[in-house]
């Protein structure tokens, strides 16, 4: 067979061919000579397409198992469905390409080809052996840990298990290869104490799967575990819980004995021919308590000095036992200035309760390097003056906070590129760039390219979050005129609202509405609050646009006739991934970030951000920023 003999004119075969982004070669069946080949094919094996028309696919084609495979379809050469195979093809550098062929079977009268499109594996292999890289390393970190934690799906099976959790609970080896997690809490009932206690909690987790827990478990040999339990997401779908587990009996341990000596010390008090002796016994144990704890603990007074430290505490803060004699150490100079704030509001909030919330700091060591931590303060009974603190190290946690964020940009860095082809290919395709379609395919070609841009925007999302929390995003500080960027965010976002059977109505101008900002970010602020406001209207409806002037600030109110907001959701509106569920709400798909997104903006840019809604009537989101110091001023312009 040649290529004379196909029922096709050669001119539009090969037209059609060259449209195709994959690599796509045309053979005759069964000798397999090749009579069509685009571009992206001759690309692939560095050869020009006149060299290969006419040439055995064998010259290329360099894998063993491509013998057994085309004998096979030449069995049958007019199969029905696609054959897939992984190949190797040899380009003009002699080197092997990992490749992937689809083989579809065209069929005339008693002419056969086969249509083989070709994919290039070796980004796709990297990649995953990048991931499972990824995945050693994350696995590591968390051996490393010393929690004990548990992850599982919805559908009870353990995704991951730590070496740690297994040994907290004794597990058994056959336990731990089921990997039912059912089986596995059953068994950890039997260990506590209050079993039921612990089994009311499991309860209402499996009633509300989007619940959180923390809960103090005593076991039966006399051990107590803190258990975490939290819901997690993959993007905004929940895909399963994580149970995390910390031994706090030496806490617990060092709590107690602390009541104890404050016990013995008031009993040495009516008997001073014991007092000497007590005390000493006393401060021996505690001793011995502190310094065998994991966490770092420490005893301090008003005042701010540190009075008593364990040897953890003392490692953490690279200082010796000596220097926190004689109130030599002083809290506030060994805590980064930005959260001396937060110590200050801590021993507010003990002189009026006797305990703090745990809030996170950064020590500053003798050698000047930094260290996150988690604090927690409590004032000791029957004293009003001194408090003890207990030290959490969180750099390890700050690590694994680090290579999450680096692997979301990766991800994210590595998707853009390929969205940006698949987007641009559907766009020509849906423009009519590659001829007219028939109503079904067009129908489906919309469809992706919708999706396609969906996808786009997550991405774009994921890697302004990135930047916004790793400190990476930069924002300029110029005089821009909100009006111009409300005009020009209206024009830019028409078709959007367009699509959704709704429009856009921005008020009459009152005048230049200068102000400082980056005018870049505040159009992606714009384009957050439109098209949320859009895709939550009726059709039919107008979403207004509104500026205004509030003191030292202008404010931008953008105004739907949408349901509103459910009350259960608003206080989480503006965290990473919120979204509201129900079919009324969900009408249009979103990644959840864009809310989040915008107050940041907002925020680093010196404004303020907020909402008012009614059930059944609407909502309105607003923003303000500072004004410029004279709306004179000359405005930059997007």
């Amino acid at each position: 067979m040649n290529a004379t003999s196909i029922p096709l004119q050669h001119d539009l075969l090969h037209h059609i061919v060259q449209l195709v982004s994959k690599a796509m070669v045309i053979v005759s069946a069964p000798d397999l000579n090749i009579l069509e080949i685009n571009q992206s094919a001759c690309h692939l094996i560095g050869a020009e397409r006149e060299d290969l028309i006419g040439t055995p696919l064998f010259t290329i084609e360099c894998a063993l198992q491509d013998v057994f495979f085309w004998e096979e379809l030449g069995v049958q050469p007019g199969f029905s469905e696609p054959r897939v195979a992984e190949s190797e093809w040899l380009n003009r550098d002699g080197v092997a390409i990992p490749v992937e062929k689809k083989v579809s079977s065209f069929k005339n009268g008693n002419e056969v080809v086969w249509i083989i499109q070709i994919e290039d594996l070796t980004s796709r292999r990297r990649m995953i052996q990048e991931q499972v890289t990824l995945a050693s390393q994350l696995q590591s970190s968390l051996e490393a840990t010393a929690e004990g934690i548990m992850s599982t799906d919805l559908e009870g099976r353990v995704i991951n298990l730590n070496r740690r959790f297994g040994s907290m609970w004794k597990m058994s080896n056959d336990l731990i290869v089921e990997r039912n997690a059912s089986d596995m809490l059953k068994h950890i009932l039997t260990q506590l104490k209050r079993p039921k206690y612990f089994e009311d909690v499991l309860e209402k987790l499996q009633r509300e799967p989007e619940a959180e827990s923390e809960n103090t478990l005593q076991l039966n040999d006399g051990k107590h575990y803190i258990c975490v339990s939290k819901p997690e997401y993959l993007r905004d779908r929940l895909v399963g819980r994580v149970f995390s587990v910390r031994d706090i009996t030496a806490m617990k341990k060092v709590e107690s004995d602390l009541v104890e000596a404050l016990g013995m010390a008031e009993q040495a008090v009516n008997d001073k021919s014991h007092m000497l002796d007590a005390l000493k016994m006393s401060e021996s144990r505690l001793r011995r308590l502190i310094n065998s704890s994991l966490v770092g603990i420490f005893q301090g007074d008003m005042k701010g000095h540190l009075t008593v430290a364990n040897e953890i505490l003392l490692d953490m803060l690279g200082v010796k036992r000596e220097d926190i004699i004689g109130n030599q150490v002083e809290w506030l100079k060994l805590t980064s200035p930005a959260y001396h704030t937060a110590h200050q509001a801590a021993l507010k909030e003990l002189e009026i309760s006797g305990q703090a919330a745990p809030f996170e700091a950064e020590l500053t060591r003798k050698d000047g390097s930094k260290v996150p931590v988690m604090v927690g303060l409590a004032r000791l009974e029957g004293s009003k003056l001194e408090w003890v603190g207990f030290v959490l190290d969180l750099t390890e946690q700050r690590k694994a906070d680090r290579a999450k964020s680096e692997f979301i940009s990766v991800v994210s860095h590595e998707l853009r590129t390929p969205l940006t082809s698949i987007r641009g290919a559907l766009g020509l395709l849906e423009s009519g760039a590659a001829g007219e379609l028939g109503p079904k395919i067009k129908h489906l070609i919309e469809i992706a390219h919708r999706n396609s841009q969906r996808l786009g925007s997550l991405v774009n999302d994921l890697l302004d979050m990135e930047k916004l929390v790793s400190g990476k995003m930069e924002f300029s500080d110029d005089v821009i005129d909100l009006q111009q960027l409300a005009e020009q965010s209206v024009e830019a976002n028409a078709n959007y609202a367009i699509a959704l059977g709704v429009e856009y109505y921005l008020s009459p101008p009152v005048g230049p509405h200068l102000v400082r900002g980056d005018a870049e970010r505040v159009m992606q602020v714009f384009a957050n609050l439109l098209s949320n406001a859009a895709k939550f209207s009726p059709k039919g409806e107008k979403v207004q646009i509104k500026l205004s002037d509030v003191g030292e600030f202008h404010r931008v109110e953008v105004i739907d006739k949408g349901p509103g907001i459910p009350l259960e959701f608003r206080d989480r509106i503006f965290t990473k991934f919120a979204q509201a569920d129900g079919s009324n709400t969900r009408k249009q798909g979103g990644t959840g970030l864009g809310l989040n997104i915008a107050k940041s903006f907002i925020e680093k840019m010196g404004g303020e951000v907020g909402f008012e809604s009614k059930l059944g009537e609407g909502s309105n989101f607003w923003f303000t920023l500072r004004k410029a110091q004279s709306d004179g001023a000359t405005a930059s312009g997007a």
